[in-house]
């Protein structure tokens, strides 16, 4: 039976939001991929924190705040089906994907890793540098077909896996979304592939988190991780690793542990967390704790079946706009995110970039830095990312229209 559809926003309950929004209108902001806007209760919580400090000192402003802080692992496990025990709180998603791969390579076994064309940048350069230390015994790049292949990608993971050598622990990385193109990626059978393998299934969630649902028992995956500061509508500066309880057994423990991460048990032992806090540090920022629990509150509150919903819309009349204005075709049109990339000539990148910029219009680069396989499979030099949310407006369309007139030539030229 098919689920109803979720209730659309009315333009009071837009309005509402968007003055619920500081920041929103002073920029046309079609960057909420890179930075989104927070709202005002991310910002109060926050505050919270930087008052008690500043009245009493960090020591009994952590006492006074500690409920608070303490309902920030709840908060965030809600958001992704999960328990609070699998969650940790990291600086930066990049360095959450690394400790978690790192506690995977633990010297105890052979490891070789299947990852994707839409490998992150962070990520890849973790995995090759893995590799030329000998930290992993193979890696391999799977190859995606789009919507032309024939197989689905659990189909093409099987075939891989199988000639993989079944003593080696096969870490399979994805991200939920392509960067290059802003697409959900098809998981289907994905999770069911990599633990016929007795494998471990990393998803990197960092353009899917806030802005369309994420379940981590649907998904099956082992390690999932994002940053507060995109989609999310969080602050900049802390993310979220989430761990399956099949990898909370598997992994060991991350490459440095201090007092948050273990105990010291003997004079002569130590012992790791075994729940997710082993690959936390003591030394955190207690605002950024507060910011993301009110983050995660304010979107399931929202309704983050009715973001999605509403992104798809929001998605396709700036699609429709552009393509009608100006005859630009995003580098892949059917995408179910809130995520156009148009193809734009190396040369004319950065003067594109600034002429927005100078137009009040806020908008990114993907460059190879960010997503090189992806870039060269597609003979794509760089990419104008335009990430619009379901705050967006008219009025931030019609600005970025306005900005775009006159230099539209350059997206054509790299098309």
């Amino acid at each position: 039976m098919t689920p109803p559809a979720p209730a659309a926003f009315s333009p009071a309950e837009l309005a509402r939001l968007r003055a619920d929004t500081p920041a929103f209108g002073r920029y046309a902001h079609f960057a909420h991929g890179s930075a989104s806007l927070p709202p005002q209760p991310v910002f109060d919580a926050m505050q919270r924190w930087f008052d008690s400090e500043r009245r009493d000192g960090a020591l009994r402003a952590q006492a006074a705040l500690f409920d608070g802080l303490e309902q920030a692992r709840p908060a965030a496990a809600r958001l992704l089906g999960a328990q609070p025990h699998q969650i940790a709180f990291v600086d930066a998603a990049s360095r959450a994907w690394a400790l978690a791969f790192g506690a995977a390579c633990d010297g105890m076994r052979r490891v070789e890793v299947i990852s994707s064309e839409h490998e992150y940048g962070a990520n890849a350069v973790n995995l090759l540098h893995a590799r030329e230390r000998g930290r992993i015994a193979a890696l391999h790049v799977l190859a995606d077909a789009g919507d032309a292949s024939e197989e689905t990608p659990a189909q093409a993971l099987r075939r891989l896996l199988a000639t993989l050598d079944p003593a080696a622990l096969a870490i399979v990385s994805l991200p939920v979304v392509a960067m290059a193109e802003g697409r959900l990626l098809d998981l289907e059978g994905v999770a069911d592939a990599v633990h016929a393998h007795n494998g471990l299934l990393f998803l990197d969630a960092s353009h899917a988190a806030g802005q369309t649902p994420l379940d981590m028992r649907a998904l099956g995956c082992d390690v999932l991780l994002f940053p507060a500061r995109k989609w999310l509508r969080g602050p900049k500066g802390i993310s979220v690793l989430c761990l399956s309880e099949r990898a909370l057994g598997t992994l060991g423990a991350p490459p440095t542990l201090d007092t948050a991460s273990a105990q010291w048990t003997t004079d002569n032992t130590g012992q790791p967390h075994a729940d997710a806090r082993r690959f936390e540090l003591y030394e955190h920022a207690p605002a950024l704790r507060l910011g993301l629990a009110a983050a995660c509150d304010y979107a399931m509150n929202v309704g983050i079946e009715r973001i999605a919903a509403r992104n798809r819309i929001v998605r396709d009349a700036l699609r429709e706009r552009l393509a009608q204005d100006f005859g630009l075709q995003p580098l892949y049109a059917g995408a179910r995110g809130a995520f156009l990339t148009y193809p734009v000539a190396e040369r004319h990148a950065e003067a594109l970039l600034q002429a927005l910029t100078d137009g009040g219009v806020n908008a990114n680069l993907i460059t190879p830095q960010y997503t090189r396989w992806a870039l060269e499979r597609r003979g794509v030099a760089q990419l104008l990312r335009l990430t619009p949310h379901y705050l967006t407006s008219e009025e931030e369309v019609e600005r970025l229209v306005a900005a775009l007139r006159g230099n539209e030539g350059w997206l054509r030229e790299g098309a």
